[in-house]
């Protein structure tokens, strides 16, 4: 008998306009959600290779100007010589062979590599720029360029799979289970299904087995389409991993509508009252919930402005600038075992630039790291607060997965400012040394490899919102199977 009703469920299924519309529109969202996001992902990664490729080949130039020196001197003779910074260089060395002014100068731009699932969740790389500029300047200059979207954007955030899923597919859901039981009450032919061999728990059962196999098997068959789209390293095993986990949580997230529908029909109410019920939840747990625990993050913990972050670097700038003596002597200080003998008072403007630029990260570092660590407990709160909304927890998730979660790119930015300290500190040494970069030199220059997470790292912080969304669907399955003994089954 269940399977009677399941393949007649799943017939009326397809027979219905409406349905056919929801699947025609479903795939529709979801094709151009994976367009958007492959967009955003390709824009940045076009964004990384122009802005590599500039400062590549600024160094090349550079390069190129030691390397026409060097013969030079070698066919002139002589000694291959130190160049003093100058804007408007004359006949001397080049500026080339003065590791401050190519350390300083020129920046090393850094990629934090996307995962195979990247364009599925953009999370907030639109804000958090996947490529950042490693130079012998002040670290916050690291991540100064970050929010370089339109703000409209940043507002409204990106249309991607992510927001099909959490924002649409509940919609979509409902949309088709609103009626399970109150149609047919409705129609009168709930008490006649109900004279043959079959329970309410098991019609119930096979009108949401049918409902949702239709609708999850095409979630799957949209979700590997676009993989295979727009998916990066389809070759690897990591990228087939995520896109499981992918696939377990929107299926979680799916069953705990159907659950949450289930739990509101067998409370006996007519249809457009449970329409209704499910609308208003919609908006609470998607809408409202998510709305106010980010209100909640961002006024317990406030971060910084940018702009507080610039006027403290300008300050520091100001105060370095009119007692630059000080500095000076303080950046030599700093470090004094590299300053070679009888030259322990060099007063180029470029020694005086880099004493300055000392005292500025310095000045400006402890407001830098207030920064990012109120930004660290605003996703703390957020995820402790999590559990009490599925789209918190699946937002949560999602973001994770794909690899565009916020302790990904910290751990990211961790390694690039160790890269900075490795950069200052090779050109810092032969600055101070006054020892000339020659064309060998260039293919010495520190070079980055980034450092993926352990993906038990990744697991760690993924568990708590699967387990969260799976306590929910547990508790929306077990209320409604207590409740459906009270039903009644005839219309009043």
């Amino acid at each position: 008998m269940k399977r009677i009703i399941i393949s007649h469920e799943a017939r009326q299924l397809f027979r219905s306009g409406a349905f056919r519309a929801l699947l025609l529109l479903m795939a529709g969202a979801v094709a151009f959600a994976a367009w958007s996001g492959q967009r955003s992902i390709d824009r940045q990664a076009e964004g990384a290779n122009a802005a590599a490729a500039f400062e590549d080949g600024r160094r090349a130039r550079m390069r190129e100007g030691t390397e026409q020196y060097q013969a030079r001197v070698l066919a002139e003779g002589g000694e291959y010589q130190f160049a003093s910074a100058s804007h408007s260089p004359g006949a001397g060395p080049p500026q080339g062979t003065n590791p401050g002014v190519v350390g300083s100068t020129t920046a090393k731009y850094l990629t934090l590599p996307p995962t195979g699932l990247a364009s599925f969740s953009i999370g907030q790389s639109d804000i958090q720029l996947s490529y950042v500029p490693v130079s012998m300047n002040p670290a916050m200059n690291i991540t100064r360029d970050n929010e370089l979207e339109n703000p409209v954007n940043l507002m409204t955030g990106s249309f991607d799979i992510a927001f099909v899923v959490i924002f649409l597919l509940p919609i979509f859901i409902l949309a088709i289970s609103y009626d399970l039981l109150s149609s047919e009450k409705e129609r009168g032919t709930l008490a006649m299904i109900l004279a043959h061999p079959i329970s309410l728990r098991e019609l119930l059962a096979s009108k949401i087995v049918a409902r949702a196999g239709v609708l999850l098997a095409g979630i799957l068959a949209l979700g590997l389409a676009a993989l295979l789209a727009v998916g990066a390293s389809l070759d690897q095993t990591d990228t087939w991993v995520r896109f499981g986990l992918w696939m377990a949580a929107t299926l979680l997230y799916a069953l705990f509508w159907f659950a949450l529908s289930v739990l509101v029909n067998v409370y006996g109410r007519n249809s457009a009252a449970n329409g209704i019920a499910l609308a208003g939840a919609w908006l609470a747990l998607v809408v409202v919930a998510p709305t106010l625990v980010s209100l909640l993050a961002t006024t317990l913990y406030p971060a910084p402005s940018r702009m507080e972050l610039t006027t403290a670097a300008r300050q520091a700038q100001t105060e370095a600038e009119s007692a630059y003596m000080e500095r000076l002597s303080e950046y030599y200080y700093d470090h004094l075992e590299l300053v070679p003998e009888g030259d322990g008072s060099a007063m180029d403007f470029l020694t005086v630039a880099m004493a300055n630029r000392n005292a500025v990260d310095k000045a400006v570092r402890p407001l830098h790291d207030e920064f990012q660590a109120q930004l660290n407990r605003q996703e703390s709160l957020v995820q402790r607060f999590q559990f009490i909304s599925p789209a918190i927890m699946m937002q949560l998730a999602l973001n994770e997965i794909s690899g565009t979660s916020a302790d990904r790119y910290e751990h990211f930015l961790n390694q690039a400012y160790d890269f900075r300290a490795e950069w200052s500190e090779f050109f810092t040494v032969r600055f101070l040394q006054r020892s000339p970069l020659r064309p060998a030199d260039y293919d010495q220059f520190p070079v980055f490899e980034h450092r993926e997470e352990p993906f038990g790292a990744v697991m760690t912080r993924l568990l708590p919102s699967l387990l969260g969304m799976l306590a929910l669907l547990a508790t929306a399955i077990v209320v409604p199977l207590l409740r459906l003994r009270r039903y009644q089954v005839a219309a009043t």
